[in-house]
Parts: C-alpha cells; structure tokens; sequence
C-alpha cells in the first residue's frame, strides 16, 4: 500500500513535509520519499492529496463497553455516580453485551482516528471478539477486584481469559487489571504482581483519581495510593496508571523514576468539577504521560481529539496561566504509544507501524489554515477524519467503516440499553 502525495506532520519536531508518498508493507512503514509510486507497481494507493497524515491516536485508559451507559449518570457526585447508578447497572450486563457495546466503542474511536485501546472493563473475552473484527489494536485488563461476593469468581475468569488469549492476535495485548488500591488489599495486589511475574504481562490500574481517596488513604495508612503500589511492586514500568490525578509531587517523582505510565482522562475530571495541576507538574516531572477517555458514562464520548483539547484547557484554568499546556505540550500526548507497550509509536517514519490518520483540512472549521498544529488540537472535529490505516489495513475509508457497520448494532443497543437501567440491582457490586 502507498499512501500518496500526502503532508506528514510531526509532533515531536511540529514540521510538515510536504508531498510525501508512504510506502507500506507487513504492517510497518518501510519507506518515505517523493514520487515512489512508480518503484512500486500495482500497490494499492490512497490518495493524499492535500491531506495531512498524523500517526493513530492511543486512548489509554477507557471502559469501553460503557458506550452502551452513556447519559445514564449526569451532574451527580462521584459517589453517586459509582454508588446509585454505574455499579448498579453494571451488574445486569451480559458478556453479549459487552461485545456489543466494545464494537461500538470501536466503531466511534475509529472515526475519531483513536487506532490503539487499553480497555480495563469485564468479559474480556467478549472485547477481544470485537476488536478482532474491528480491526484496532488493544491492549485488555479484565478489571478484577480484591473485596467482595464474587471476587475469587472474577479473578479465575480473569486468569482463564489471560491463559486462552495471551499471543493470539498481534494486534491484541493483555494486561491484569486490579481495580485500585482501595478496593483491592495490598495482599490482593502482591497476588497479581505475582501473576504478572510468572505470565510476563504489565498491568492496569485506577488509582489517585480523587482527592478523597488520598486523604482517605493518608488518614488510615499514612501512606498515599501510589506509595501502596510501589510497596506492593505495582509501581513499574509497564504499568498503566489510570488517573494519578491527584498524585503528590513525590508521588510524580517516584512514578517516573519506577517507569510506570499514566493515563490522563481530562474529560472525567472536568465533568466532575475537579480542577488540578496535575498535567503540568507531571510533564515537568518527566512522567511518561498520554491520553485515556475513561468510560462514556463519565466522558460521554471517546475521542482522543477532544480529550486533547480538555487537557489543555484544564492545564490553563487550573494553572490559571494561558501558557500552561502548550499546543506542542499536548498534541505529542494525543499519538504516545509507549504508555500501552506500543514500540517506535508516534511519529510517521520509517519503521514504525503503519497506523496513520488522513486529516483533510478543507472543511470551514479548519480554515484559513494559519496553524495546521492549532487547528487539530482547537478546531478538528469527525468530519476531519478522512482515512483510518491500522497495521497496514484501511479501517476507514472517506469517513466509511470498513469492517462492520453501526447500522448493524444500533437497535440491539438500544435493547440493552433499555433493559440495562430498567433490570438494576438493589445495591452497588462494590462500595465507592
């Protein structure tokens, strides 16, 4: 496949190449030079003329079947949000429910030029049947708990699906998927990095996402929620730490030097009128930061683009400082592979994995084009995203998916939607 006379622009450098033929094969981008099209015949072309290529964007931290709760929860605390309406919910879901709701994740991501996952939810199974047929990449915890009916249950299904799907698509990985701190006990969480020891797997966790967790835990253990991880060896690299949000500066600190990554959901803090210099202080604290969507429940949709453009502003108004989240600060975030294991990911160039966006700019909210890096960050929308190509395969083509059809799952989610809020249990599966 070539992708040509296409515009390649970089995050990390912020410069635009113009004109510039891709050439792909195995997945990966094995060339990139003008007018190759020639010393390639019979590839499959895309045209990229007046098109800018971006690499796929990574979400790092989404419960993707949530799709399926989007609207359920709206202005509630967070404790509400867990405790009478999530938690409650959940507990009706099928694992066909979740195949379902995973694929219209997909489908949405994919349209959004969102091309890698790291999806932390349950009946993982389920999730890696829709995106097997989705065609993205991802990286899935089955969310287990340490406390409760049913944990020991959730944790064996946990270990059965790791042991059955570990190695069996290239395209998606496994992690084990711990709750939090404050709802799995430190003897849980040794348990699990145990596991990730034998099974050679990374793992996914919620942690620090509130202040109130913090204080809760300083109060009761005179110890944060990251100094509990690194205590029970969760704290390294590999690990995917949802949130941090409200991590110290020693708890950044000791985050970067053990090399673990943080998923950062702007969206959710913002809706839950939570304001924090995390982003900042983490950046200036060499954490190795990208973007995550939570779950559409509290985010209500999962782009990455626009989580890119909450990060910003929330890096602004909590700073108070317009020169906080810099364009060149945020958009490098929004393409970060190395959070979720994704090697050589971020840039087009040569030997990276061929998984790209096509932006066209020619639309009213892209123009008059002052700042290409601008106007992706502050003015794209959907329609921006002409042509998806994950590992080397077009997913979607002028705006169209190409391996499935959201026609084909919007009645059967509007039946599980439906019967999901009105089949609630009497009390939440677990206790926020």
């Amino acid at each position: 496949m070539i992708v040509k006379d296409a515009n390649i622009l970089s995050f990390k450098n912020m410069n635009v190449s113009e004109g510039m033929d891709i050439y792909i094969e195995d997945g990966e981008i094995t060339r990139i030079a003008k007018g190759i099209t020639s010393v390639y015949p019979g590839e499959d072309i895309v045209d990229g003329k007046g098109m800018y290529v971006i690499p796929g964007l990574t979400n790092n931290h989404s419960h993707t079947a949530m799709t399926l709760l989007r609207g359920v929860a709206e202005d509630v605390s967070t404790a509400d949000w867990f405790n009478k309406h999530v938690w409650i919910y959940e507990q009706s879901l099928t694992p066909r429910d979740v195949y379902v709701g995973t694929l219209l994740g997909a489908a949405e991501m994919l349209l959004s030029g969102v091309t890698a996952v790291a999806d932390h939810y349950f009946a993982m199974d389920q999730a890696f049947a829709a995106y097997e047929r989705s065609g993205m990449r991802a990286n899935l915890a089955w969310a287990v708990f340490g406390l409760g009916e049913g944990s020991e249950e959730q944790f064996s299904k946990a270990m059965e699906f790791t042991g059955e799907f570990k190695g069996k698509n290239s395209r998606i990985t496994l992690s084990l998927g711990p709750h939090s701190p404050y709802l799995c006990p430190d003897d849980f969480l040794k348990r699990v990095v145990k596991k990730s020891e034998e099974l050679d797997l990374p793992m996914h966790i919620h942690v620090s996402e509130t202040s109130g967790q913090v204080e809760e835990m300083l109060k009761t253990r005179g110890l944060t929620p990251i100094q509990v991880l690194e205590r029970t060896g969760v704290l390294r690299k590999g690990t995917i730490l949802a949130h941090a949000y409200w991590a110290t500066d020693d708890d950044l600190k000791l985050i970067a030097s053990r090399g673990a990554g943080v998923a950062h959901c702007a969206k959710t803090y913002m809706k839950f009128g939570d304001i924090n210099t995390f982003l900042p202080r983490a950046l200036d604290a060499g954490v190795n930061v990208a973007l995550g969507s939570d779950g559409s429940a509290s985010n209500n949709t999962i782009n990455i683009f626009e989580t890119a453009r909450d990060a910003a502003f929330l890096a602004k108004c909590a700073a108070r400082d317009a020169e906080s989240g810099k364009i060149e600060q945020i958009l490098p975030l929004m393409t970060n592979g190395s959070v979720i294991g994704l090697d050589n990911y971020g840039e087009v160039e040569e030997g990276a994995p061929a998984d790209l966006v096509l932006i066209n700019p020619s639309t009213p909210n892209m123009l008059p084009g002052y700042s290409i890096f601008a106007d992706i960050l502050y003015s794209l929308n959907e329609k921006n995203v002409d042509t998806v190509i994950v590992d080397g395969r077009v997913a979607v083509r002028k705006g169209q998916l190409e391996n499935f059809s959201i026609d084909e799952l919007r009645e059967e989610a509007l039946g599980i939607a439906k019967r999901l809020t009105s089949t609630s249990a009497d009390k939440p599966m677990q206790q926020y």
